[in-house]
């Protein structure tokens, strides 16, 4: 999460702005709440309206998606294209992509994976039934809830009756994720989302794509995904034999959803209950924290880690330590070489004797840590305070989850939650 820019809006429809989820190029996606409910809130950009007609076709495509039923789909629950700024809003799902996911725990064992293959299966077999293709299915528009994936972002989606909302020319998609006629100009049809979701499968039981990482250029991509086999030897026998099936570079052979379904029972064993991969989700909420009740108490304005630390220790300190602390949401941990640790967030209007910090397992106070509240500190700017929490090391042990809490002078609460490792 990303806190809001002087230019957001704070209220979108009936949706009251409080940070932002991510942005894109095809718009910029906010976490909004109407006091009952949270939602992803995604903002069209304007050069996608721009030619005539494109609203129109973008609110036939909703009123589609709008009638697609799966527990595997992100539900649309409101949206307006009219407006001086188009939007449409899903439910907020309270878990991490399968990116994320995948990046910090490692790939899915075989049971979770035949969960998370089903879910995403069940949902492309909804959508296709509702005469629509997603053409962005990938690893970081899937979301790990507990009740199983969740596909999200239908920002490119392309309805049977529609035409692109894309300029004639450009490539709409991430490379690594596309189907090879999404590169020769081919018909666009269901089949790319089935050679997507292939990709995305081999990532989930990996960590890898099967044709180079997101930041490989768009020609070794190209090169690989049209000329080259996928290295399937990484992949169990079972696994191996519906990935194959939906990674045939001519759409044609490729199965439909409902029959990659089928074979994928056939080869699961009764590996498809839901709580196999709820576990893995819920390990990583437990270590990141990312709750929903935390996420609309905060004013919105997300942590800005930055990199900080004091002094080296005693030069006869027996052992040196190197440490790391990064907190939910933050991409770059802030890091250190010493025996003292020093890490800082920022907010605004904190009351210094709220400032409180705990394991979180166990919500136990952690008393070897001190705090300190500093007012318009330039590592923050003049508008807001940092939120130091320091301590000495003494050894592994200190290594673990940990939050910070307190409230403001405007009476919100906060909660940032961040991870403590230690090295030797």
């Amino acid at each position: 999460m990303e806190r809001l820019r002087p230019d957001d809006p704070e209220q979108i429809g009936p949706w009251q702005i409080v940070n932002r989820l991510g942005s894109g190029g095809m718009g910029i996606v906010y976490m909004g709440t109407n006091g009952t409910r949270a939602a992803a809130v995604k903002v069209v950009r304007d050069f996608l309206l721009e030619e005539s007609g494109s609203r129109a076709r973008l609110a036939r495509e909703v009123e589609t998606l709008q009638k697609v039923k799966s527990n595997f789909v992100a539900e649309i629950v409101g949206s307006d294209i009219s407006g001086k700024n188009a939007w449409i809003a899903t439910n907020y799902v309270d878990g991490p992509s399968l990116k994320v996911l995948v990046d910090k725990e490692g790939p899915l064992s075989e049971s979770q994976w035949f969960v998370f293959a089903n879910g995403l299966l069940t949902a492309l077999a909804a959508i296709h039934q509702s005469n629509v293709t997603h053409r962005d299915v990938k690893p970081s528009n899937i979301l790990m809830s507990k009740d199983g994936p969740k596909l999200i972002d239908f920002g490119i989606a392309l309805s049977k009756d529609s035409t692109s909302l894309t300029k004639t020319g450009m490539v709409a998609g991430t490379p690594a994720w596309l189907a090879p006629e999404q590169f020769t100009g081919g018909a666009l049809s269901p089949a790319v989302d089935i050679f997507a979701a292939g990709s995305t499968l081999y990532f989930a039981a990996t960590g890898e794509t099967p044709w180079g990482q997101d930041d490989s250029s768009v020609a070794t991509i190209m090169h690989n995904l049209l000329t080259e086999e996928p290295d399937t030897a990484k992949l169990t026998e079972k696994q191996r034999i519906i990935v194959s099936s939906l990674l045939q570079k001519d759409p044609k052979n490729r199965p439909t959803a409902p029959s990659a379904l089928k074979e994928l029972e056939k080869n699961s064993g009764g590996k498809l209950s839901t709580d196999k991969i709820a576990r893995k989700v819920q390990r990583k909420k437990k270590l990141s924290g990312r709750q929903f009740s935390a996420a609309i108490t905060i004013t919105g304005i997300a942590v800005g880690a930055l990199l900080y630390f004091i002094g080296q220790g005693n030069s006869d300190r027996p052992k040196e330590y190197s440490w790391s602390v990064l907190f939910d949401g933050e991409e770059n941990p802030q890091t250190g070489k010493s025996r003292n640790f020093v890490a800082f967030v920022c907010d605004q209007e904190v009351l210094t004797n709220s400032v409180l910090v705990s394991e979180i397992n166990g919500e136990e106070k952690a008393s070897s840590f001190i705090t300190q509240v500093i007012p318009k500190d330039p590592r923050c700017g003049v508008e807001f305070d940092a939120i130091e929490v320091k301590g000495k090391i003494k050894g592994l042990d200190a290594e673990g989850a940990y939050a910070i809490s307190g409230k403001t002078r405007s009476g919100y609460d906060f909660t940032y939650r961040f991870t403590l490792s230690i090295a030797q």
